[in-house]
C-alpha cells in the first residue's frame, strides 16, 4: 500500500481516456468501457477510496486531450464534458484530493490538444518543447498542495488564484474563490 509510505501521491490516465463513447444509460462500475457513465462511477468511488486516508494528499492529473486528427468531435465534446464535471463536480475543496489541469493547458479552452503542443500530426502524446514548458507548472501545483494553498492556487499551477473551469459556472466558482482570497488576505 503506498499510503503509509507517501504524504503525496499523483495518479493520471493515459490520452486514450479521452476516447469516450457515447452514453447506454446502462451505467457500470465494472465496466471497462470508456464511457462518462461509467467513469462517473469510477470516479466516484476513488473519490471515497481516496478520503479513506485523509493524512496522504491526492493529486489528480485530468485526463489528455487528443488531437483533432486522432479523434472525433463527438469524443472530443464528450471528453471536455468529463472533465469540465470532473473539474465543476467531483473535486470539492476542503478534502485531500487535489487537481492539475493538464486538460486546460494542452487545449487552451479549445476541444482539442493545440497541434503544436503534439509530437506529430498523428501522435497526440505531449511534444517536448510543451513538456518543457508545462512541467513546472505541474512542480508548482505540487508545492502549492504541499504548502496548503491546493483549494485556492490555480490547478494548472500557473501564477493566480483557482481556475476550476472555462464553463460559465467554472467561471463563477473562480470569481467567488478569487474575491475570498483577497477578502481574506486583507
Amino acid at each position: 500500500m503506498l499510503t503509509p509510505q507517501y504524504d503525496v501521491i499523483v495518479w493520471k490516465h493515459c490520452f486514450p481516456v479521452s476516447n469516450l463513447l457515447a452514453d447506454r444509460g446502462t451505467p457500470d462500475i465494472r465496466s471497462v468501457e470508456k464511457r462518462m457513465e461509467n467513469y462517473v462511477l469510477q470516479y466516484e468511488a476513488l473519490k471515497a477510496k481516496m478520503r479513506a486516508f485523509p493524512r496522504t494528499r491526492f493529486v489528480v492529473w485530468t485526463g489528455a486531450a487528443q488531437l483533432e486528427s486522432t479523434t472525433t468531435d463527438r469524443n472530443a465534446r464528450r471528453a471536455r464534458a468529463f472533465f469540465d464535471w470532473v473539474r465543476e463536480s467531483w473535486d470539492e475543496p476542503g478534502d485531500n484530493i487535489y487537481l492539475w489541469d493538464f486538460y486546460a493547458l494542452e487545449t487552451e479552452g479549445g476541444l482539442y490538444l493545440k497541434p503544436e503542443y503534439g509530437s506529430g500530426p498523428a501522435n497526440p502524446h505531449p511534444a517536448s518543447d510543451f513538456a518543457q514548458r508545462v512541467s513546472p507548472l505541474f512542480g508548482q501545483r505540487l508545492v502549492d498542495v504541499i504548502e496548503g494553498r491546493g483549494d485556492v492556487a490555480n490547478i494548472t499551477g500557473e501564477p493566480g488564484t483557482a481556475v476550476y473551469a472555462r464553463s460559465s459556472w467554472g467561471q463563477l466558482k473562480a470569481g467567488v474563490v478569487e474575491v475570498l482570497s483577497r477578502f481574506l488576505t486583507h
